[in-house]
């Protein structure tokens, strides 16, 4: 159901205030206090957003809001002319301030001011009281939650069952992406730690905004593989002893590859620049053998292998393919010889899986020679 006009005001205003540097969120809410003849209000926002343009050294967006002042008759005429020649003098490109980070909203910086209002209009306000837990870390759904007012705590369980608080998130933020996108279990628990207000989109209206705009979908899926890789350094064995600034280098450097049911994920013969973590789904490791059989030994979510260390590697002329929807995080070399350098638990991890691995390869090498036997 749409959001109403009076619901629509709220939701501009709420993101107005956590944006106030996004051109579409400023036109729009001006546009519809216009509209809704709040005048006065209209008036204070454009040149409001007019000042702040000047001061980025925007020349050309300051000079637009100038013009709805204009248009909108704004008594102001002194102020909003000394403007336009401080516009005319720095030109775009000039010196100004800096934009703090997160002032605009990337995910909708490619659309016109339509597609943006279009895209609102989908959401459902949700209002939520201190202590509610929004979602819940295991459960399938798939609602994008966006924070309007308030502040939420996002916390998971690991396999090994060690509690981690993830950080928190406010006005401005948003959450619940992995799960409207790739259709996966939520990875975390999020609980709102005071009175606060979400605007929600389904799965279809997130998948629609995709599709229309490439670069908002990219945009999306960054952050989304961001945070994914960011959950999994928490919840893998191998690397829940690492600080925060690693668990960032892995996230930001590290590549997140979808794959479909029987898609060869990488061939032994690729791997001497990058190693892999299986985040979700299965796969099978294939080896060619004289005879012409493989040989094949599956690979469980979790899993860790490539080419840079004999723990992880894999027999010559092997390939890995999914045996169901992957999720593979691919990793830089470097990142790899620096845990395996630096953090005990990972060599241990990492050795352990070495030799687990190597008994099972025997396992299924020596049940293959038992059947040739017969």
């Amino acid at each position: 159901m749409a959001l109403n006009e009076q619901e629509t005001r709220q939701v501009l205003r709420a993101l107005y205030a956590a944006f106030p540097e996004d051109l579409h969120i400023a036109r729009l809410l001006i546009h519809e206090l216009k509209r809704t003849d709040s005048l006065e209000e209209a008036r204070d926002k454009a040149l409001a957003s007019a000042r702040r343009m000047v001061s980025l050294g925007k020349a050309s967006s300051a000079a637009g809001f100038l013009e709805i002042c204009r248009q909108l008759k704004h008594e102001d005429v002194d102020e909003i002319e000394a403007l336009s020649s401080l516009a005319r003098f720095t030109g775009d490109g000039g010196v100004g301030l800096e934009p703090d980070e997160g002032k605009t909203f990337l995910l909708l910086e490619q659309l016109s001011d339509q597609e943006v209002f279009n895209f609102l209009r989908q959401g459902r306000l949700s209002p939520v009281k201190a202590g509610v837990e929004v979602v819940h870390q295991g459960e399938v759904e798939s609602t994008f939650h966006l924070i309007l007012e308030g502040a939420m705590r996002v916390e998971m369980d690991t396999t090994a069952g060690h509690h981690v608080e993830l950080g928190s998130l406010g006005t401005g933020h948003f959450f619940g992406e992995v799960a409207c996108v790739y259709r996966l279990p939520r990875s975390a628990t999020v609980t709102s730690t005071e009175p606060s207000l979400i605007l929600e989109f389904s799965a279809l209206a997130i998948s629609q905004l995709m599709q229309r705009s490439p670069l908002a979908g990219e945009s999306l899926i960054r952050v989304i593989q961001t945070r994914m890789i960011s959950a999994m350094s928490h919840s893998h064995p191998a690397l829940e002893s690492l600080p925060e600034n690693d668990r960032q280098w892995l996230a930001e450097e590290s590549q997140l590859l979808e794959l479909k049911d029987k898609e060869v994920i990488a061939r032994q013969s690729e791997m001497e620049n990058d190693w892999y973590i299986l985040v979700h789904g299965e796969a099978d490791t294939r080896t060619p053998r004289a005879n012409g059989e493989a040989v094949i030994v599956p690979l469980e979510s979790g899993a860790i292998f490539g080419g840079i260390d004999s723990n992880i590697g894999l027999p010559p002329h092997s390939e890995v393919t999914a045996t169901s929807r992957c999720l593979v995080c691919c990793v830089p070399k470097e990142i790899f010889c620096s845990f395996i350098n630096v953090y005990d638990g990972f060599e241990r991890w990492i050795n352990h899986q070495g030799k687990e691995r190597l008994e099972q390869w025997k396992q299924v090498l020596s049940e293959k020679s038992s059947g040739a036997a017969k």
